[in-house]
């Protein structure tokens, strides 16, 4: 009986300090990132249920839920982005474009006075 529990031991320590790890992974920056953690996680996940260790294995699912859902944020949050970066250049090419219709009439009423 005391060996199982020296088995156990080395087994409940390595699980103790490898939950900080996972508790809270890097916030990702790009799609290939969010994909890239994603596929490692769920690599990790089958490597704990393979082995029977299903309090890690279901450490991990909670992980790649919480990855997946920041990086469904993250997308939403680009595409907003994208959007306002898109009005912004829209309305800098229109005040281009008033611009040079502005300078077109001052040409026209200045033709008209000579």
């Amino acid at each position: 009986m005391r060996t199982s529990y020296l088995c156990i031991g080395p087994v409940a320590i390595a699980l103790f300090c490898a939950t900080p790890a996972f508790a809270q992974p890097a916030p990702t920056k790009t799609d290939a990132d969010c994909y890239a953690q994603q596929a490692a996680l769920e690599k990790d996940m089958r490597a704990a249920r393979s082995r029977g260790q299903m309090l890690r294995r279901r450490q991990i699912e909670e992980n790649l839920h919480a990855l997946q859902a920041r990086c469904e944020e993250a997308a939403k949050k680009e595409t907003h982005e994208a959007r306002v970066m898109r009005q912004k250049n829209t309305v800098m090419q229109l005040r281009i474009d008033l611009d040079r219709a502005e300078e077109d009439l001052r040409n026209l009423l200045a033709e008209k006075k000579k």
